[in-house]
């Protein structure tokens, strides 16, 4: 390319071009568009919606990426790409990425467009999908899988059996009794550190801490902004302050994310920002650091309704 105005005229002849639907010549002068770093980033967001007009949306999510990595806009201006980014997405059946990118546009951006009833319908698909019946053939997969583990199961069944079986003779066999001189039994007290334990030892403190603590199993999504973080998993218990999130994705301590719990039985909602407390082996512990308050009586409801009697 020879300089500004060649990257320029490419666009504009892509601009033409498209306006009278010559989606494919109009693609090629949009990708020459993209070598020219002045006008890359409104090229490459060209070059998605070419890609789209003609039906290749694999490569229409990846150019609308490269527009947001390349270009600079305004608020205003990112904010339509990203939407074009997640209709898109929507539109391959990548349903959890679509997700995030619409809540990141409600961040950025409140009440844009039709967001709000898109994330609604969204969640709600997410969770029918999650409990949708498997298919025969996934269902047959699973017969023929049980039927080639079958006779390693039954063998290992029956060790087991035999090994309890054993350790239940053990049980049964009386033992000794060794008598102890009573000046032997004052040494052996002397010795045995008082029953009762004080307010700080380690049992109180992890009973204090999980005081309040429901065990439970949710559907959850969270995502955050910087570091970009962005995944789904299972809350595994919850109270008012917080909860334990099981899931592959790992989350560095200190990161704050928007986190969407799925009751088993009621709408879905969202605790607007919770920060990373703990992580270990694929789990993680969040402190809820910023709730609404409806947000919070829902949760603080979900616990007394789900405490053991």
């Amino acid at each position: 390319m020879s300089g500004t105005m060649s990257g320029l005229g490419f666009y504009e002849r892509g601009l033409l071009l498209k306006k009278v639907q010559i989606f494919d010549m109009a693609l090629t002068e949009f990708q020459q568009a993209t070598t020219d770093p002045q006008q890359a980033g409104k090229a490459f967001a060209q070059v998605g919606l070419c890609f789209k007009a003609l039906g290749r949306e694999d490569d229409a999510v990846r150019a609308f990426r490269q527009a947001l990595e390349t270009g600079s806009f305004s608020t205003l201006e990112r904010v339509h790409i990203q939407y074009l980014l997640a209709q898109t997405l929507e539109s391959l059946d990548q349903e959890f990425e679509a997700l995030v990118v619409y809540r990141r546009i409600r961040r950025e951006h409140p009440n844009f467009q039709d967001v709000d009833v898109r994330i609604q319908d969204l969640s709600s698909g997410r969770l029918r999908s999650r409990r949708r019946l498997w298919t025969s053939h996934q269902r047959e997969d699973v017969f023929k899988l049980w039927e080639h583990l079958k006779p390693q199961v039954a063998s290992l069944l029956s060790q087991t059996w035999q090994r309890l079986a054993r350790y239940g003779d053990m049980l049964e066999t009386p033992r000794p009794v060794m008598h102890m001189s009573s000046s032997a039994r004052e040494r052996d007290h002397l010795k045995t550190p008082a029953k009762h334990c004080s307010s700080s030892s380690p049992i109180d403190r992890s009973e204090r801490r999980r005081q309040g603590r429901i065990a439970v199993q949710m559907l959850s999504q969270f995502s955050s902004k910087t570091p970009i973080v962005a995944g789904e998993g299972e809350i595994r218990d919850l109270s008012a302050s917080g909860c334990r999130i099981t899931s592959p994705v790992r989350v560095p301590l200190g990161t704050a994310v928007e986190c969407w719990i799925y009751p088993q039985n009621g709408h879905p909602f969202a605790v607007e920002e919770a920060t990373v407390r703990w992580n270990g082996h694929r789990e993680f512990g969040l402190v809820f650091t910023k709730v609404r308050p409806s947000v919070q009586r829902q949760i603080a409801d979900m616990c007394r309704t789900l405490a053991p009697l």
